[in-house]
């Protein structure tokens, strides 16, 4: 299919002038096809292969497309049926089986898995040169799938056929001339499922119909154009040149740009040292900040200087010791005092202290005297009481001795922060320092120490002189060091804006020598351009021709792909494009049985992009509605069928082969397209070949023909196999109509079977062609008693009804009498023929009966031959 597809489509490229390049695409994926079908654009598969191809030999590609074998299609044209097939090894069948094909209806039956799609698929091969179930499964190659698996052998198989004048002839593979003779219950089942599921990819239901999926998905792995990643449309050394000759002018704009930059690094460096100092160059400015030559520069001196640390400061002051001197004499006079009060009431301290004892030993002995032990009860005065109440009275005692005590520890402090301040003065002036003995460095001060510094030394001095004089001048020498810190801190700050000006020095330093790297860089690329690029641009004008092909290439691919998307997008258009007239007249005849309501005035087929399949129906004709909104998927299926025989009936094509209807289409139908392919006119010049796998389609059929069609129809059966590995074929079966039927028994003398059989006849015949035959021509609206409410029409009843319709005179068929005649006979003028009893007896069971009489018997075939014939 999708070689044949892209066949025809090539043919339009003749048609419409397609350049050289184009048709050189064209042909070719045509070579390389079965190279090309299984590559999708997962991974640009496809489109890097067409790229291979396309650079291995594109000068040697032809530039022609090959016209189509007309000859060949005239002649398949013309054949009139098939006659015979010749298959085997092919598919399931692992021996050569032949097959007589020459009649009008060929029917074959089998039951699922015996065979038949191996029959269809063989008249497939022979008529179309390939099966499109092998394309569907994505077979490489073809023949790997036709192979007969057991015998692992392939032979092709070959139809002989008729012409139109009698003459037998060979068929010769014509995908085009044959490829409307196909009806495929997969294609319709497909076009029912997308019109289930997907409402919005309707544009695809005619593709899907007609076998297209497999050339939609070839078309559609044909990615759009061709990209760089896959083919050079530059030239890689071309590329190169001009990324090169970019840099060359990179080069020029770096050379200006480095000049501006030196321009300003110029004014920065002026503007820089006129900061500084005025008159001063930038040179002189970096030798005076940094030095030259090994001279120290100002930063490195005043790093330097302000290495060296600071002297210490004593933070000894004059005016404080004096002031702590002051403040330990006066405490002393205050202690002095304290100490003659306490003298002058001496007596009473004892006291105080005996009474503070009782009172301690109230705790052990609290119901005794503690000194007599006398009972405090039998004692004149209670000393415990009495301690107490004089304790109260002896108050201000406690009170001097703590305030004698208070006034001793704050002269002690005092006098200790004296003798740090002698220590740091033995600290800072250690030589010969006369305060040296009065240095303390474990042990506390105490009053004694602070009387032994106004004591006069050897040199008639006391240590209290020695102490003011020295901490006086540590208190001068201070003020220097204050001086020489302030000075520091101004050297400090000094350094640090000198390193400002440093930094803003080196900044430019780097940047002017940067913009003088990339000038002479940039400099050097202009001078040795060319001396080092003629390799370079030598291959640039041998890789032009390379170019200039490569870009022929994807200039006439993604024309090409163009055109092909183009064409698969018109084919549905193509195909149905004037079919509406006869898809509503082949889906009404399956309908028949439907209200005229539900019947159809008018068809639109999606034929465009985003275009809806929409019907109008009988009683609204100028009314259009969505088919798949308000159709059931019975009536899509009926829809499918209808489309595929318009487009059979209107190509003209020779034969209808129909693969298994009863899956294709739903019980409701099967009646009514029975009637349009076997009693209908539509087809009664075509060879139709039906197979089916439910035996009760495969008796109607025959049943709806009359006897004479049906006997000389072609009836095949395919035999399950019991694990043969062969396909079983009865070319002989027995016939499923049910006049040859007891026919064939009375030729075998079964008399009982021929009358069951006859009896089956006369209710096929009456419940079908004789009951629309009245309707056809008379009242056909019978009114029968049913036994109960689930119980059959009796066959007597019906037919003496139907007699009596055919027997009025206002009954309008001039020949009626050819149908009225036989059922006539069948029922006896009173209604007790003999023919009658016959066919009640010979259908229900009775033991020891009399013989039915032969003669009888072939009377009554005979009366139901003349019937059938007459209706026929």
């Amino acid at each position: 299919m999708i070689r044949a597809e892209y066949t025809r489509f090539m043919q339009t490229l003749r048609d419409e002038n397609a350049t050289v390049s184009v048709r050189k695409i064209a042909n070719l994926v045509a070579a390389r096809i079965d190279d090309l079908i299984p590559l999708t654009t997962h991974q640009g598969k496809r489109i890097k292969k067409v790229v291979e191809l396309a650079q291995e030999n594109w000068e040697n590609i032809p530039i022609e497309i090959p016209p189509v074998n007309q000859q060949e299609a005239a002649e398949a044209i013309q054949i009139s049926r098939l006659k015979s097939m010749e298959v085997g090894p092919f598919r399931g069948f692992a021996r050569q089986e032949t097959f007589d094909l020459n009649n009008r209806l060929v029917l074959i039956y089998g039951p699922n898995g015996t065979g038949k799609s191996s029959f269809c698929e063989a008249l497939e091969y022979a008529l179309l040169g390939n099966v499109a179930e092998a394309e569907n499964k994505r077979f490489r190659d073809q023949n790997d799938y036709l192979r007969n698996a057991f015998v692992n052998q392939l032979t092709l198989p070959s139809v002989l056929a008729s012409d139109r004048d009698g003459n037998d002839v060979v068929v010769n593979q014509n995908e085009s001339a044959f490829r409307f003779c196909f009806v495929e219950k997969n294609r319709i089942d497909n076009f029912s499922r997308i019109a289930a599921q997907a409402p919005a990819k309707q544009t695809e239901l005619i593709a899907t119909l007609f076998g297209l999926d497999a050339f939609t998905e070839f078309v559609r792995n044909f990615t759009s154009e061709i990209g760089e990643q896959y083919i050079d449309l530059h030239g890689k050394q071309s590329t190169l040149l001009a990324h090169k000759k970019l840099k060359l002018q990179g080069a020029q704009e770096q050379i200006e740009a480095s000049t501006r930059e030196l321009q300003r690094i110029e004014a920065e460096e002026l503007k820089l040292a006129t900061s500084y100092q005025k008159d001063i160059s930038f040179e002189n400015l970096k030798t005076e900040l940094n030095g030259d030559n090994g001279s120290p520069g100002l930063i490195q001196q005043l790093e330097w200087d302000l290495r060296q640390p600071p002297p210490q400061k004593s933070n000894l002051s004059a005016s404080k010791l004096e002031k702590m001197g002051d403040e330990v004499n006066s405490l002393i006079d205050q202690l002095g005092g304290n100490e003659q009060q306490l003298a002058d009431a001496s007596h009473q301290v004892s006291f105080k202290q005996l009474y503070e004892a009782v009172v301690e030993l109230r705790q052990g002995s609290e119901d005794f005297c503690p000194a007599c032990q006398t009972p405090l009860s039998e004692a004149a005065v209670n000393p415990y009481t009495l301690a107490a109440q004089e304790l109260t009275n002896l108050k201000h005692l406690a009170e001097l001795q703590q305030s004698g005590e208070q006034l001793e520890k704050r002269a002690l402090q005092v006098i200790f922060k004296i003798s740090q301040l002698l220590n740091s003065c033995v600290s800072l002036n250690a030589s010969n320092n006369p305060l040296k003995p009065f240095e303390l460095t474990d042990n506390q001060p105490d009053l004694q120490w602070w009387l032994s510094l106004f004591e006069e030394l050897h040199d008639k001095r006391t240590a209290w002189q020695h102490l003011s004089e020295q901490v006086k001048r540590l208190e001068e020498n201070d003020a220097t060091i204050d001086e020489a810190i302030e000075f520091r801190n101004t050297q400090q700050c000094q350094l640090e804006h000198l390193r400002d000006i440093s930094r803003q020095v080196t900044v430019l330093i780097t940047q002017k020598q940067t913009a003088l790297d990339n000038y002479a860089r940039a400099q050097s690329l202009i001078d040795n351009f060319q001396e080092e690029n003629a390799k370079l641009i030598e291959g640039v004008e041998v890789e032009k021709s390379v170019v200039a092909r490569n870009q022929e290439i994807a200039s006439a691919y993604a024309l090409f792909v163009r055109k092909l998307v183009n064409y698969s997008r018109a084919l549905p258009t193509h195909l149905v494009s004037d079919l509406g007239e006869l898809v509503v007249q082949f889906y009404n005849a399956f309908n028949r049985n439907d209200a005229q309501s539900e019947l159809l005035e008018n068809v639109k087929l999606p034929l465009a992009a985003n275009h809806r399949l929409k019907i109008a129906f009988k009683h609204q004709p100028e009314q259009f509605f969505d088919a798949l909104h308000i159709l059931s998927e019975g009536h899509v299926r009926c829809l499918g069928l209808a489309i595929l025989l318009a487009k059979n009936f209107k190509e003209n094509a020779p034969i209808l082969i129909f693969d298994d209807p009863v899956n294709a289409i739903d019980d409701e139908h099967r009646h009514s397209i029975r009637r349009t392919l076997f009693e209908d006119q539509y087809f009664e010049a075509k060879q139709i070949i039906l197979t089916c796998h439910g035996e009760e389609f495969f008796k109607d059929i025959q049943n709806l023909l009359s006897a004479e069609d049906a006997r000389s129809s072609k009836k095949v059966t395919f035999l399950p196999m019991h694990g043969e590995q062969h396909i079983r074929v009865d070319f002989n079966c027995s016939p499923r109509n049910y006049i040859l039927a007891a026919q064939r028994h009375i030729e075998r003398n079964e008399i009982r079977e021929a009358l069951s059989k006859s009896r089956q006849a006369l209710e096929s015949l009456a419940k079908g062609k004789v009951w629309r035959y009245v309707h056809s021509n008379g009242d056909g609206n019978l009114s029968i008693k049913l036994r109960s409410p689930t119980a059959p029409i009796e066959l007597r009843n019906l037919t003496e009804q139907l007699r009596s319709r055919i027997q009025r005179v206002d009954f309008s068929d001039p020949n009626k009498e050819a149908v009225y005649e036989p059922i006539n006979s069948l029922l006896g003028i009173n209604g007790g023929s003999r023919e009658w009893r016959y066919l009640n007896k010979g259908t229900h069971e009775e033991a020891d009966r009399e013989e039915f009489d032969k003669g009888t018997v072939e009377e009554i075939l005979a009366t139901l031959a003349a019937l059938d014939e007459a209706l026929a």
